[in-house]
C-alpha cells in the first residue's frame, strides 16, 4: 500500500522492488530515478499523477549514486540520510534541531511537493525541501531574502539535461537593493532581471499583469521577521492548477502549466526573451563631451520603461555614465526615465512632431471632405437591411436577401444560399446595450484593443459578472461591411461546437454594430506557428491535437450542423486558441449556407485570402465543401512545417505546396517538418499529415477527400491513403495566382492578404 511517510526504523530502498513515497492526493512522488540517458541514481521528487513526470527537486544532485543500492532512512540523530551500498552517507538533511527523543521523527511528502522532516508529537517542522530547492520554484514556496545579511534562497540550474548537478545559472531575489528577481551566470554576471517589485507585479515583465491566471499570485511579506528576512510567496488563483517555474541549464527561466487536454506542459512565459548583454550607447554625444557649443542639453522622458541595471545598488539615484544595461520600453506598465540627451536630438523630435501635426491636420481635412461626400452618397442609396435592437417586444435582425443571391453551377440548379427572410431573434442571440459594451471595454480604451482585421477593431472587455469577452466593432473603413456582419450573425448564432468560436451576443445602436464573442486568451494559431520564439511552445502532440480539432470543426460545418456551411476563409489566423490551447474556427463573415442537396455554387465576388483559395474558386468563383478542404490542406502543411504558404513564393517551388510536393515525390517529406519538433515528433503521424495535405490540395475538387475522410485518415493508422496528383496550380511561380487577376472586366474581385481580411480575436 502506498504511503507518503517514512519513520525511524523504516527504509526507502532503490532497486527492483522500489516503491516511492506518494503524497495523499498522488500529486507528487519521492523516490529514486535516473535522468534521461544517465545511469546515475538520484533521490528526487517528481509529479505523480500525470504523464510527464517532471522532476522538481533532487537531494544528492552533487553526489550521485553509481548503482541501485541507495537507501533513505532516519538515523540515530534524527536526520534524513541517503546511503549507498557501503553504508556511506551521500546526502543528509543535517537538521541542527535536537530532541530528547529522536524516535518520534517522520519524513513526509505533501501534495505541495514539499518533503518535510517533523516531530510527530509537536508537529514541529525540523527540515523541509522547500528551504533547499534545486532548479524549480513551486506554488506555496517561501523565497527568503535578507538585505542585511545578503542571504537569499536561490534556484540553481542543472548542469545539463541528463545531469542535475549544480549548473551555471542561478535565479533568486537580489538582496543588495530593491526587490527584484535576477538570473545570474556563474553567480556573478547578471543575465536577466525582472524589474523592481511594485507591490503587485515585477515591472520588467510586461505580460505579468496580463497573464493573471498564471503569474498574478506573487506576494511579499511585510514587515521583515525577527531575522530581518522578507519572503516572496506564490499562490495561484486556481489551487488545482499544476504550475512550476524552472531555471533551465541553457540560462532561461520558464513558467510552465500542465495542460490536461493535450497531456503536456505548456510554456506561458520565458525569460530572457532576447540578448541585451551588450547594452546600448548614446547616438549623439552630450555638449559636455564635445568642444563645440550647439545648444544646451535637455532631458527626454521615456514612459513605460524597465529601469536599467547598475553596478551599484543605489536604485533611487539614476546617474548612468556610460552604458545603459537591460533598458527596455514597453507599451504599458513600467516606470518613467529621464535621460539627458543632446539638444540636436530634441530639435529633431520637435521637427518630427511638427511634421506629424501638419500631416495629421491635412489628413483630417481631406478625411472630412471624403466623409461628407460619402455621407451624401449614402443618403441617396437604398437601404437593404433594417436593424431593430432595443424593442419592448422583441429584438430582431431583418435580412433582405433579394440582393444577396448567388447562382449555382449549371449542373446544380438555381438556389438561394442565404436564409430567405428569416430573422434572428433574441431567443437565439442575446442583444447587449451599447452602455453595457462601453462599460465592459472601458469606453473602447486603446489599451483594451486586441487587434484589427477586415471587420474593424477587436476589444477585450469584462462584463459585470466578471466574464471576459471580445468585442468586434464594425469600422466605417472596414474592408468587409454590413453584409458580412449580418451573415456572421445569421450563421454563427445557430452553430454550437467545441471547435467553433462562440458568439455570445450582438449590439446595434445608432451607427454602432458589434459582435460579442468569448475571449480567447492564447490569441490565434499564427501567433505560435510562425514565430520562431514561440514555435517550441507547440510541440508535435499539441499541433496534432490542434489539427484534429480544426478537422472536427470543419466536419461539423459541412455535415453535422443544422446548416451546411462553407467557411470560405479558413486560414491559420482564423483559428483561435482558448486557455487550454483548444482550436476554435472563427470569422464567418465570408461563409455561405448550402441548402437541400446542393453541392456547389458560384459567385461573381471572390473573397478570401491569397494562398488558401482553391483553383476553381480563385479562377472561376466556384466554391463547395471541397474549397474548405483545399484551405485545410494548406493550413495542415503550415502547421506541420511552421512556414507560411506564401513564404516560398520567391523560390523555385513557388509556394509551400510546391515545396511539399517536391519533397513528397522524392521521398523526403520528413524534411518538411518544423526543425523545432522534427526529432521529437511522431514521424508516422507527421508523414501521414503531409500525405493527407497533398490529397487536400489537388487541383480537381472531385479528387479531394471530404472532411469525414480526412478525419478518418488522420486518426487511423490502418486507413489506406490514395496517391495524390500533382497540384499544378501552385507548383511553380509562373502558375501562382496573381492577387490582381480578373476573369471578366464586368466583375469585381476581392482577393486579399492575411493582413486585410483577418478578423482575429487576440489575447493580451
Amino acid at each position: 500500500m502506498a504511503t507518503n511517510t517514512i519513520k525511524r526504523g523504516e527504509f526507502l530502498r532503490d532497486g527492483l522492488n522500489h516503491k516511492p513515497l506518494i503524497s495523499p492526493l498522488k500529486t507528487f512522488e519521492l523516490g529514486f530515478f535516473s535522468p534521461g540517458v544517465s545511469t546515475h541514481r538520484y533521490l528526487g521528487i517528481w509529479y505523480g499523477n500525470i504523464e510527464d513526470k517532471a522532476v522538481v527537486w533532487v537531494a544528492n544532485r552533487a553526489n550521485p549514486l553509481s548503482d541501485k543500492s541507495g537507501v533513505l532512512t532516519i538515523n540515530n540523530e534524527g536526520n534524513l540520510v541517503l546511503q549507498d551500498g557501503n553504508n556511506i552517507t551521500v546526502w543528509s538533511s543535517s537538521s541542527t534541531e535536537s530532541s530528547s527523543n529522536n524516535k518520534n521523527r517522520v519524513g513526509a511528502i505533501h501534495d505541495t511537493g514539499n518533503f518535510e522532516l517533523s516531530e510527530t508529537d509537536t508537529k514541529r517542522v525540523l527540515w523541509e525541501s522547500f528551504n533547499h530547492p534545486t532548479d524549480t520554484f513551486l506554488p506555496q514556496m517561501r523565497v527568503r531574502v535578507n538585505s542585511k545579511t545578503g542571504d537569499n534562497l536561490a534556484f540553481v540550474s542543472w548542469r545539463s539535461e541528463n545531469d542535475p548537478s549544480p549548473g551555471n545559472y542561478t535565479l533568486g531575489v537580489d538582496p543588495t537593493g530593491a526587490p527584484e528577481i535576477v538570473l545570474w551566470e556563474r553567480n556573478k554576471t547578471r543575465k536577466w532581471r525582472s524589474g523592481q517589485w511594485n507591490s503587485a507585479v515585477f515591472t520588467g515583465i510586461p505580460n505579468m499583469s496580463l497573464l493573471t491566471n498564471y503569474l498574478y499570485g506573487f506576494k511579499l511579506s511585510s514587515p521583515p521577521d525577527e531575522t530581518g528576512s522578507v519572503y516572496f510567496t506564490y499562490v495561484p488563483s486556481d489551487p488545482t492548477m499544476l504550475l512550476r517555474f524552472k531555471v533551465l541549464y541553457n540560462g532561461t527561466e520558464e513558467e510552465l502549466r500542465w495542460n490536461e487536454s493535450v497531456k503536456k506542459w505548456t510554456k506561458f512565459q520565458s525569460e530572457p526573451d532576447r540578448n541585451w548583454s551588450r547594452g546600448c550607447r548614446r547616438k549623439t554625444p552630450l555638449k559636455c563631451e564635445r568642444n563645440v557649443s550647439v545648444g544646451e542639453d535637455e532631458f527626454l522622458t521615456l514612459k513605460f520603461v524597465k529601469l536599467p541595471d547598475f553596478e551599484t545598488p543605489e536604485h533611487n539615484l539614476v546617474v548612468p555614465e556610460d552604458y545603459l544595461v537591460d533598458l527596455q520600453q514597453f507599451e504599458a506598465a513600467g516606470s518613467s526615465l529621464h535621460i539627458r540627451v543632446a539638444n540636436s536630438e530634441i530639435e529633431e523630435k520637435k521637427k518630427s512632431k511638427i511634421a506629424v501635426i501638419v500631416g495629421v491636420l491635412v489628413g483630417v481635412i481631406l478625411l472630412g471632405i471624403f466623409a461628407l461626400l460619402l455621407w451624401r452618397f449614402k443618403r441617396k442609396k437604398d437601404v437593404s437591411g433594417t436593424y431593430c435592437c432595443k424593442n419592448t417586444d422583441t429584438s430582431v435582425v431583418v435580412v433582405d436577401v433579394s440582393k444577396a443571391k448567388e447562382t449555382s453551377t449549371p449542373f446544380s440548379g438555381s438556389v438561394d444560399i442565404m436564409i430567405e427572410g428569416k430573422a434572428v431573434n433574441t431567443s437565439e442571440l442575446p442583444v447587449f446595450s451599447l452602455s453595457d459594451i462601453v462599460a465592459a471595454t472601458d469606453d473602447f480604451c486603446r489599451e483594451n484593443e486586441l487587434g484589427r482585421g477586415g471587420f474593424g477593431p477587436v476589444y477585450k472587455g469584462v462584463l459585470e459578472d466578471g466574464q471576459e469577452i471580445a468585442v468586434k466593432r464594425l469600422s466605417g473603413k472596414s474592408g468587409q461591411g454590413v453584409d458580412e456582419f449580418k451573415n456572421e450573425i445569421i450563421l454563427i448564432a445557430k452553430l454550437q461546437h467545441r471547435n467553433l468560436v462562440r458568439l455570445l451576443g450582438c449590439c446595434f445602436e445608432g451607427e454602432e454594430k458589434m459582435l460579442v464573442y468569448e475571449y480567447m486568451p492564447n490569441k490565434s494559431l499564427d501567433f505560435f506557428i510562425f514565430d520562431e520564439m514561440k514555435q517550441d511552445m507547440v510541440d508535435w502532440k499539441l499541433r496534432f491535437a490542434i489539427i484534429e480539432g480544426i478537422a472536427r470543426g470543419l466536419l461539423y460545418l459541412h455535415r453535422d450542423s443544422r446548416l451546411r456551411i462553407i467557411h470560405r476563409d479558413l486560414k491559420v489566423s482564423n483559428v483561435l486558441l482558448d486557455a487550454e490551447m483548444n482550436p476554435k474556427i472563427s470569422d464567418f463573415g465570408m461563409a455561405r449556407i448550402f441548402g437541400g442537396n446542393q453541392n456547389e455554387a458560384n459567385t461573381v465576388r471572390v473573397v478570401g485570402t491569397y494562398g488558401y483559395m482553391s483553383p476553381e474558386y480563385a479562377m472561376e468563383g466556384l466554391f463547395s465543401v471541397k474549397s474548405d478542404v483545399y484551405s485545410f490542406g494548406v493550413l495542415l502543411l503550415e502547421i506541420v512545417s511552421g512556414k507560411r504558404n506564401t513564404s516560398l513564393r520567391s523560390t523555385e517551388h513557388g509556394s509551400l505546396i510546391g515545396y511539399a510536393w517536391f519533397l513528397y515525390t522524392h521521398g523526403r517529406s520528413e524534411e518538411l517538418v518544423d526543425p523545432k519538433i522534427r526529432i521529437t515528433c511522431n514521424k508516422r503521424e507527421a508523414l501521414r499529415c503531409i500525405h493527407v495535405a497533398m490529397l487536400c490540395v489537388q487541383d480537381s475538387a472531385a479528387e479531394r477527400p471530404n472532411m469525414a475522410s480526412v478525419l478518418l485518415m488522420l486518426e487511423s493508422d490502418t486507413a489506406t491513403l490514395a496517391v495524390p496528383r500533382q497540384p499544378t496550380f501552385t507548383s511553380t511561380r509562373r502558375n501562382s495566382i496573381d492577387v490582381n487577376f480578373a476573369l471578366d472586366s464586368s466583375h469585381q474581385y476581392l482577393v486579399s492578404s492575411n493582413e486585410i481580411t483577418s478578423t482575429v480575436v487576440l489575447g493580451r
